[in-house]
């Protein structure tokens, strides 16, 4: 069940990717660096994921969910530069 979980969060993000309203050069890089935000999230989520999974008790996935942090932290930037950019 958790799996299924993390499989909806990873789908819910890519299916929201904005379209950009403005047509400037600084929309479509603020428009790519939101989707590659995207797929770091996605890739830290699993990762995450999947240590906790496997860890038997002998991982803390500290690791892990530092990449997530990170990755998210990266998501922030790129919705608050979207925002600017193409609104």
């Amino acid at each position: 069940m958790p799996h299924f979980r993390v499989v909806l969060v990873i789908a819910a993000l890519c299916v929201t990717a904005p379209m950009a309203h403005a047509d400037t050069a600084e929309c479509r890089e603020a428009v790519d660096r939101y989707n590659e935000a995207i797929g770091e999230v996605a890739n830290a989520l699993r990762a995450y994921s999947r240590c906790v999974s496997d860890s038997r008790r002998h991982d803390d996935c500290s690791i892990e969910f530092s990449r997530l942090r990170s990755a998210q932290d990266d998501f922030e930037t790129a919705v608050s530069d979207y925002e600017s950019e193409c609104q």
